[in-house]
């Protein structure tokens, strides 16, 4: 009865939502793999028990626990996440003695064994109360395993999410972008910023160790995911209800990574990786000339602005100084030919817990370095009005881009905790990471608003750099009813996109060689867009502190009643400096200009030309291309968890947050001085109702917020030229406010498996969204700013599951297996209204980047006794909103510039791995076995139902299927 009420629910959920045939499939599909998950065999003649042992106060998992059947020589240990299993047992009743170092053994008696059945007995053990002379044990928490990650989430006071460093080890995913996507109802734009419950970058928090992280983008607010490595992290949390705890600056959820941290352990761990791509590895490779220290990423220099130049070229009106100026500039617009090499990538790990008298210290640092190669055919189109009468797009451009990309990272985690005692402790972390990328783009195709057909080409090299660096220390005062936690951080990252090169060239026709082009030179004035380089930096300081008490008001014999009272502080203060010149090179004389156009483009920039005064250097800088901003945060909270009954826990909370942020720029107009203050009251309630000990009901609500980042009110504007489009902040935009309501039901059948269901709806007023500008730039560029649209709101539901095959058929190969599946279905609307937006925008649209569905599913063997291991994970979104359109009236209304939509794709993963009894791991993987198109639609019609068959496409590429051979050892 129950199996038909789960279908039918799962069918009611489609149906809700509007899905087709084909979506209720899907649905009937996920219900039957859980059903199936759920079920129980009774086959096989033998009974085996497994469960996890845990210390019985704090939950913890305990490593090596011994477990014994009485009478007998049977007997095994619990691995290293506190579980253990006894098989081949015969049907009969049986006595079993758990028993660990400090701690009181028990036994128990009179366990049942069936035929074909697995019990599943967790026990918790109480601390041994006599001490053992000359002997102190320590225990610490550990926290990067299934079981705990699983412990945390069922205990939490909130709606949250998570992946633990024992599931990212188990799949392919290279960095904190790819790992993150495995949480439900998160998904990743742009491979690095995250999304989460269909709410864009811009409406989510990432905190590194608990403090706010620092961003490296200068175009965008967020997080850049795909800096940190997937081998530094211990877990990732997502957490999507309010608390006061949190930073009210959310709608999505907030985001809390964490870094390995003190080992159990002393050890040596190494690890290397060799990664093929059919499409790139050793086939030619072009790319930005390569100068002393490449294969380090970071900048030596050699892309920088030359010494000695102005602050504004303006200034300069001596011609000699001008030709010299031009001259000094490197001459380096060929690509350079080489090789792709196989993507590599090393890690090395070093870590110890060592007592030194009576403290404790723990150490952990690893270093990695990764190079790696790829290269994509990317058709990309762009249209003016859609011709409704005969049906069809009317073309701006067709391109076709050749698109080389090489990316080295280097980074490193260093880490120290000090254990002063069992109630003090301070850890001081330490994390690294430079990524340098080098891209080149050779575009030809047919642009149909200018009349030609291109040979364009573009260089860039971008070098981002994060550090941030923390201590903190926790302690505990009258038998652990006290605590105070504390922190004090300091980040820093910084953006440099030296030497940025575009330049066109046209062919005679379609089809030609490359040779026969002819190089573009603007006359009079540059056209930097056309001929031109781009010099930006970014550089941005973040410090932070905060303080954290929390007080147990009753203890003894106050039965279950013990309320929990916790009061702390926040305060930040982030300074920006930003800066770009964009430097341009016009003719002086039209007649000269016949002969150059003729010559290869290193001829061009050859010094006599510029010595001449054939070819001028010609600065296209504006105002508005620099800006300095500040901001400043000080927030304090208070919250109760007051047990109303033995069931029933209830979490109220206050937040309060000070905001300023001065914005500091400057247009044609005028300079640009701005100071924006805010004061926000933020309420929270989190409800909990345990059902048994297994299961529980969560209910919550709590009011956010949602700041503009420094980069949305800047006006500087900025050309891509990999999309052919603008962006441009607005100096005008309101804070968003948020009413965000959750209801969740969880089971945790046991220590590793659980099934979490739930909804939520979110209200918001004034919205921030990307917005489109009538207008087009040169050569059908779209102009993108941000603004304030009236209100939205969106609203989900979410599955999360986590169940071992353990019994399911009388099969070891079976018993060793599990399934992770997690789903979201979300909807969502956007509301302009007069006096806001544009006036123009495309109302009653999804939010931007939001998907409709959301499917991960793994599964996954492990054979501890064999060391084989073996992994096929499955990732899947809907269509979103990359870039919104805009609507005008022209007696009825029409479509001037429909939604971009991002299509479907199905992301398939498989690796197998052997690990030896000498701790060598050999493992093999490959990366999107599918290999599907990435495809950007347009929508004319305004349904929100683009069609990959007959609609106009925007973008669309094979991103590459990855091979890959890893080999580490643990010493």
């Amino acid at each position: 009865m129950k199996i038909i009420e789960l279908i039918k629910a799962l069918l009611f959920t489609s149906a809700l939502f509007g899905q087709t045939t084909r979506g209720k499939l899907r649905f009937l599909t996920i219900a039957i793999v859980l059903i199936c998950g759920f079920s129980q065999s009774i086959m096989g003649q033998n009974g085996s028990i497994r469960g996890v042992v845990i210390d019985a106060v704090t939950k913890e998992t305990l490593v090596g626990a011994a477990v014994v059947v009485q009478g007998t020589f049977t007997g095994v240990t619990t691995d290293f996440d506190g579980q253990y299993r006894l098989e081949g047992l015969q049907p009969g009743t049986y006595n079993l003695q758990f028993s660990f170092i400090s701690y009181d053994p028990i036994v128990i008696e009179n366990i049942k064994v069936e035929s074909g059945k697995t019990l599943t007995l967790n026990v918790p053990l109480s601390s041994a109360t006599q001490q053992l002379q000359g002997v102190s044990v320590v225990a610490r928490r550990v926290q990067h395993t299934d079981v705990s990650l699983i412990s945390s989430i069922k205990t939490a006071e909130l709606v949250v999410s998570g992946v633990s460093a024992q599931q990212i080890s188990r799949s392919q995913d290279r960095d904190a972008s790819q790992v993150v996507r495995r949480i439900p109802g998160v998904t990743v734009i742009d491979n690095r910023f995250v999304v989460v419950r269909g709410l864009n970058e811009r409406y989510n928090s990432v905190m590194l160790n608990d403090i706010n992280a620092p961003s490296m983008e200068d175009d965008v607010r967020s997080f850049s995911f795909d800096v940190i490595p997937s081998g530094q992290l211990e877990r990732m949390m997502v957490y999507k209800s309010p608390s006061a705890e949190l930073p009210g600056d959310f709608a999505g959820g907030v985001i809390k990574i964490y870094t390995k941290s003190i080992p159990d352990r002393n050890g040596l761990e190494v690890s290397f990786t060799a990664g093929y791509e059919p499409a790139t590895t050793f086939k030619d490779f072009y790319g930005p000339e390569r100068y002393s220290g490449h294969w380090t990423g970071f900048n030596n220099g050699a892309y920088d602005m030359p010494a000695g130049m102005p602050e504004r070229l303006s200034s300069v009106r001596n011609e000699e100084e001008l030709k010299r100026l031009g001259n000094s500039f490197k001459n380096n617009w060929v690509p350079e030919k080489n090789t792709a090499m196989f993507n590599q990538s090393a890690t090395v790990s070093g870590f110890f817990n060592q007592p030194i008298g009576s403290v404790t210290l723990g150490h952990f640092t690893s270093v990695n370095y990764s190079n790696s190669y790829s290269f994509e055919e990317v058709d990309r189109y762009d249209y003016n009005a859609y011709n409704y009468i005969d049906n069809v797009a009317l073309p701006i451009y067709w391109f076709h881009d050749y698109r080389y990309k090489q990316t080295i990272r280097v980074g490193a985690l260093h880490n120290y905790g000090f254990r002063l005692s069992p109630n003090h402790s301070i850890e001081i972390k330490n994390l690294f990471n430079q990524n340098g990328s080098y891209e080149y783009i050779d575009r030809g195709g047919h642009d149909f608003d200018f009349g030609y057909f291109p040979s364009n080409h573009g260089f860039q090299q971008l070098y981002r750099t994060i550090y941030s660096g923390q201590v903190g220390g926790k302690h505990d005062f009258f038998d652990k009813r006290s605590e105070i936690s504390w922190a004090g951080g300091y980040g820093f990252s910084r953006r440099e996109m030296p030497d940025y090169k575009r330049y066109r060239s046209d062919l005679p026709e379609l089809g030609r060689d490359r040779s026969q082009a002819e190089l573009y030179l603007p006359v009079g004035t540059a056209q930097a867009y056309f001929l031109g380089r781009v010099f930006s930096f970014m550089e941005e300081n973040t410090y932070t502190g905060s303080i954290n008490f929390t007080q147990r008001l009753l203890t003894g014999n106050s039965g279950s009643f013990q309320p929990v009272l916790r009061v702390g502080a926040y305060v930040e203060d982030k300074d920006r400096t930003f800066s770009a010149r964009n430097m341009g090179y016009a003719l002086t004389q039209f007649q000269a200009g016949l002969t150059l156009r003729q010559l290869p483009i290193n001829e061009l920039f050859h010094p006599d030309n510029i010595n001449s005064g054939a070819i001028k250097l010609d600065e296209q800088s504006n105002p508005n291309d620099s800006y300095d901003a500040t901001s400043s945060l000080t927030s304090w909270y208070v919250s109760v968890t007051i047990p109303v009954t033995r069931d029933i826990k209830m979490v109220a909370g206050l937040r309060v947050e000070d905001y300023t942020q001065t914005m500091k720029s400057a247009t044609t107009t005028g300079p640009v001085n701005e100071t924006y203050k805010s004061t926000d009251y933020l309420p929270s309630l989190n409800l909990s109702y345990s059902l048994s000990d297994q299961m529980l009901v969560r209910a919550a609500y709590g009011k956010t917020l949602n700041r503009p980042e420094f980069r949305e009110r800047a006006p500087f504007s900025f050309y891509s030229f990999n999309d052919n489009l603008n962006r441009k902040g607005n100096i005008f935009l309101q804070d968003a406010s948020i009413d965000n309501y959750d209801l969740r039901w969880e089971w945790y059948p046991t220590m590793s498996e659980m099934v979490n269901f739930g909804v939520f709806y979110k209200d918001f007023t004034n919205p921030i969204e990307t917005t489109f500008e009538p207008g087009a730039g040169s050569g059908g560029a779209k102009n993108f700013s941000f603004t304030n649209a009236r209100s939205a709101y969106s609203y989900g539901v979410e599955l999360d599951a986590r169940k071992s095959l353990d019994g399911l058929l009388n099969s070891r190969f079976v018993n060793d297996m599990a399934v992770i599946l997690n789903a979201a279905l979300i909807k969502s609307n956007v509301v302009y209204g007069e006096g806001y937006g544009h006036g123009r925008d495309i109302e009653n649209r999804p939010l931007q980047g939001q998907s409709p569905y959301i499917v991960n599913t793994g599964f996954y063997y492990f054979n501890e006794t064999s060391g084989w291991e073996a992994n096929l994970l499955y990732n899947a979104i809907g269509r979103r909103i990359v870039r919104p359109g805009y609507t005008q009236s022209r007696g009825s209304e029409v479509i001037d510039y429909a939604n971009i939509y991002e299509m479907p794709r199905n992301l398939v993963d498989f690796s197998i791995s052997k690990t030896f009894k000498n701790n060598l791991n050999l493992k093999v993987g490959v990366s999107d076995l599918l290999n599907e198109k990435v495809t950007y639609l347009q929508d004319p019609w305004n349904n929100g139902k683009p069609d990959k068959s007959k609609d106009p496409v925007i973008e669309s590429y094979r991103p590459g299927t990855l091979f890959t051979f890893s080999i580490g050892i643990k010493l």
